[in-house]
């Protein structure tokens, strides 16, 4: 009998080492919190079985039962919630299920503390590990600790079957640590083994190796994280290769990818060369590839291929991962974008020219095609400005075309206007870069001159006159020959664009009064010059 209280005793330190251990690590993952859980409940059970058999029929027996009856009545539950644990890594116990959980407990415990006045739940006559003579009460306890127990057991076995290959062996060992306390307490229960309970000693083996797989290896090989899910659930073509370059594994989206693109292959494809699959894809001994085949081999897929070479610890080759995606779509999307990108580059590039067009016919004459009295007046100002600041030379000369209220009357207004037309186009022939020729006003024009002296202006004025002159105009069957008049008149200190401009038209009105066809310069501006 002190061996057995030896073992039990040996049995409640061993649970009560792997419940503190645990439960230091209990943040870790919930399956370790509820190891730690099941090993307190053990280690109560082993206690108080251990402390029964010197104490058995004394005034602690009472005490000792009630203990012994927690720790059995939380194992079962305890290991309901640790299969849970073990085969969902996400898995939380929710408060609603641990209050159902804990009914059970907490009504044996209650019926147990209680039984002296009732005897409901032992037998009459017997101990507590007498199965003879068992209650009902006591039997759909029994009953009910096998089911949670079976429960947990096939959710293991059903991870064991179904899951990862590399979990396997983990989920069979888990089986195999359930068998001792399975095998004493049917041995109990069934009355083989009386007057000790086995029970709690097969359980502390349980935990020993349930916390050698839940701590001792690596988190990641105990729960289930199913790899394997996850890449048949991808829509990209995953292929493994081997050093030979044959196919070693492929995903559901690889098998589906490479039969569109050939109808024809085999219904196994492992083992095959990958040249047999995707000929066009190349596998290089350097560092990643990546390739975009467009309409890959008149399939109308475009194809974003990936190759990864695979190595060993070593940093030797061992094989090849191949990646493709398929960005047909998304081609399709990118192109579409790029010909909408292009439409409407084009329209604002038609808009700008519109703008700029009709920018420009705001400050253009509808008729003679010059710029107008508004951009003459803006230019002169800018010009004035300009000058004074780069100290450089500015004229302006203001032309009017002689009788030309005669043209009109005689030969009529689209004459008229045919004579303004000629006119602008020899005073525009006649113009440099950076000058500005203008309609001022009816037969009136403006040019301005940026850099040119009053002198060089009036020569070159003159020299337009004699082009003038010279020139004939036909209209309505009519040959016309006009004359014009200026004035000139150069920038010089203190001078406004206005009061420049005016001390030309000045000079305009005082080469009419001359007799007209002639060149007339501002005071301050150079000698005049008659027509010749």
């Amino acid at each position: 009998m002190q061996s057995l209280a030896l073992l039990f005793a040996l049995s409640a330190l061993v649970a009560t080492v792997v419940a503190v251990t645990a439960w230091r690590r209990r943040r870790v993952t919930s399956a370790v919190g509820t190891l730690a859980a099941v090993s307190a409940a053990i280690a109560v059970w082993s206690l108080a079985s251990g402390l029964l058999i010197p104490f058995g029929d004394g005034a602690l027996s009472r005490a000792l039962v009630i203990l012994l009856f927690l720790g059995i009545t939380a194992v079962p539950p305890g290991f309901l919630c640790l299969s849970r644990a073990l085969t969902d890594r996400g898995w939380r116990l929710p408060r609603r299920t641990a209050l159902l959980l804990a009914v059970e407990p907490l009504l044996v415990t209650a019926l147990v503390a209680t039984d002296p006045w009732h005897r409901s739940f032992f037998p009459p006559a017997g101990g507590v590990l007498d199965p003879s003579g068992y209650t009902p009460l006591a039997w759909a306890h029994i009953a009910y600790s096998y089911v949670l127990l079976t429960i947990a057991t096939a959710r293991v076995f059903r991870a064991w079957v179904r899951g990862p290959r590399g979990q396997r062996v983990l989920y069979g060992l888990t089986l195999l640590a359930a068998v001792p306390p399975t095998v004493g307490n049917i041995l109990n229960v069934t009355g083989t083994v009386q007057g000790v309970d086995l029970s709690p000693v097969g359980f502390c083996v349980t935990m020993v190796v349930s916390y050698w797989l839940f701590v001792r290896r690596s988190l990641h090989e105990l729960v289930p994280v199913a790899r394997q899910n996850v890449v048949d659930m991808i829509d990209d073509m995953i292929v493994t290769l081997d050093r030979s370059s044959r196919i070693l594994d492929l995903n559901p989206a690889a098998d589906r990818m490479v039969r569109r693109l050939m109808p024809d292959l085999p219904a196994r494809l492992a083992g095959r060369a990958m040249s047999e699959v995707l000929c066009d894809v190349t596998l290089t001994e350097g560092t990643d590839t990546d390739r975009i085949y467009a309409d890959y081999r008149g399939s109308g897929l475009d194809l974003n291929v990936r190759v990864s070479p695979l190595r060993d610890d070593r940093g030797d080759r061992v094989g090849w991962a191949v990646v493709a995606r398929d960005i047909t779509a998304l081609n399709r999307h990118r192109r579409a974008l790029e010909q909408a990108n292009a439409r409407l580059s084009e329209q604002l590039r038609t808009i700008e020219a519109l703008r700029a067009d009709l920018a420009e016919q705001a400050v253009r004459d509808t008729l003679t095609g010059l710029h107008n009295r508004r951009h003459l007046m803006d230019a002169l100002c800018k010009g004035v400005q300009r000058a004074e600041e780069e100290c450089s030379p500015l004229s302006v000369a203001v032309l009017d075309i002689d009788h030309f209220k005669q043209v009109n009357d005689r030969h009529g207004h689209r004459a008229g206007d045919r004579v303004l037309v000629r006119f602008a186009e020899l005073l525009t022939a006649e113009a440099r870069s950076g000058e500005v020729v203008a309609r001022y006003g009816g037969e009136e024009f403006v040019v301005l001159l940026p850099g040119v002296t009053g002198e060089h202006a009036s020569a070159r004025l003159e020299e337009l006159r004699r082009k003038v002159a010279a020139d004939c105009i036909r209209a309505d069957g009519h040959l016309l020959s006009i004359t014009f008049s200026a004035g000139v008149a150069a920038l010089t200190s203190g001078r406004s664009a206005d009061d420049l401009l005016h001390i030309a038209d000045q000079a305009l009105y005082a080469a009419k009064r001359a007799g007209r066809n002639r060149i007339e310069q501002a005071a301050g501006s150079g000698p005049s010059t008659a027509a010749a």
